[in-house]
């Protein structure tokens, strides 16, 4: 075939005409080659993919040019129905990316959903009947859990293989009910009412890295399902003597990573959502509970004392967090509260008032384990009971040690 352009033969035609017997291979001409000899200057991959489309219209062009249209209206005309394509594509994206999100929230609806069939199975939680009404507005209490690390079984051990520390399901709970009447005891000695319980994160020890197969006494789910049960409970009881705020951070230990994914990949995709949603659906009739939703940070007020409080797993340097999170969010901040590293610490770095700026990092309820070890941050298992009065903040702080 002559492959260049006939007498009388507009560019158009010459280009349909080349197009189309490559098409049909009556040429052997490569697309590289074919972009060359029409002096078009682009890609042969480019040329063969609009080749196709352009052969969509093809009897419409060479109806066109009968028509006495020129090649430059003709050529408009080509451009038109690429936009046209490109604006279809478009749409067909956006399409398929909905598509994708109504996917995802129906699989996330679908386990919300089960799960709550599954807790309408189980005994009803005994509400306790008493009503708590708080009368004494000036003095309220909040209590650390910091790194219960629940499903988690293991030991550290010394030079002499004597036990450092040691931790299991049933050391977690033997620890929480010890918690809870040491609570009991400084509530009545404070003449407090009122209680924030602040869950700082890594709530299960979840599975990050195969290395932790060898301390899972429990799978994922079964870690999530009966911390959220156990947690309930607690709260429950809890509210026999104070009215109880609820409030989580989310841990990176309750991160789910897919997929070989990275460290904040799926920020959304965390067990904590699951466990504080579980512990609201299965406290729903206790009004003495209030339990609010997690996120990666939170902030709230205490009689005037303003708390932020993070995991602490993308804090490199606690003082200047504070000073950087007063900067970014234009908020004041009294107390940044961390845990991760299972070490407990902290600094005051100003004041404000009759108040500190002080950061804490709250003990672990599971105590050290391999990696606070490795970085050399040790502290007994335990938790903080940390009273605040009004207009004046923190009075005092309970170092509660557990066994």
């Amino acid at each position: 075939m002559n492959l260049t352009q006939l007498e009388n033969e507009s560019f158009l035609q010459w280009k349909l005409r080349l197009i189309a017997a490559k098409i049909n291979k009556e040429i052997d001409t490569d697309w590289s080659e074919l972009s060359e000899v029409l002096g078009l200057g682009v890609s042969g991959d480019h040329l063969r993919k609009t080749s196709y489309g352009i052969m969509e219209y093809k009897e419409y062009f060479e109806q066109k040019v009968e028509e006495g249209f020129s090649d430059e209206e003709l050529s408009k005309l080509t451009i038109k129905k690429f936009e046209v394509q490109k604006e279809r594509n478009k749409l067909s994206a956006e399409k398929n990316e909905i598509n994708k999100w109504i996917r995802e929230q129906a699989r996330t609806e679908n386990i919300y959903e089960k799960i709550e069939l599954a807790i309408g199975k189980l005994e009803p939680v005994h509400v306790p009947e008493v009503k708590i009404e708080v009368n004494n507005k000036i003095r309220t209490a909040v209590i650390d859990v910091a790194d219960s690390h629940f499903g988690r079984q293991g030991k550290i051990t010394g030079f002499h293989g004597e036990t450092i520390a040691e931790y299991s399901v049933e050391i977690f709970k033997q620890r929480m009910w010890d918690l809870l009447d040491r609570v009991v005891v400084i509530l009545a000695k404070e003449k407090i009412e009122f209680v924030t319980v602040l869950n700082l994160g890594d709530s299960v020890d979840g599975l990050l890295r195969f290395s932790q197969l060898q301390f899972l006494q429990l799978g994922i789910a079964d870690q999530t399902m009966q911390y959220a049960e156990f947690m309930s409970e607690w709260l429950n009881k809890l509210s026999n003597y104070a009215k109880v705020d609820y409030r989580s951070v989310l841990g990176n230990h309750t991160e789910s990573r897919p997929l070989n994914s990275q460290r904040g990949d799926f920020v959304n995709e965390n067990n904590e959502r699951l466990i504080v949603w579980y512990i609201k659906t299965r406290l729903a009739g206790n009004k003495n509970v209030t339990v609010h939703d997690p996120a990666s940070i939170i902030y709230f007020d205490v009689l005037g004392t303003k708390i932020l409080v993070a995991h602490g797993q993308d804090e490199r340097n606690l003082e200047n967090s504070i000073k950087d999170y007063m900067m970014i969010y234009q908020v004041p901040v009294h107390i940044l509260k961390t845990g991760h590293l299972h070490h407990l610490n902290n600094k005051t770095i100003g004041m404000s008032g009759l108040q500190n700026i002080e950061f804490v990092q709250s003990p672990a309820i599971c105590g050290i384990d391999e990696y606070s070890v490795k970085l050399k941050k040790t502290a007994n298992a335990g938790s903080l009971v940390t009273v605040f009065e009004a207009d004046y903040g923190k009075s005092c702080t309970y170092d509660i040690r557990l066994k």
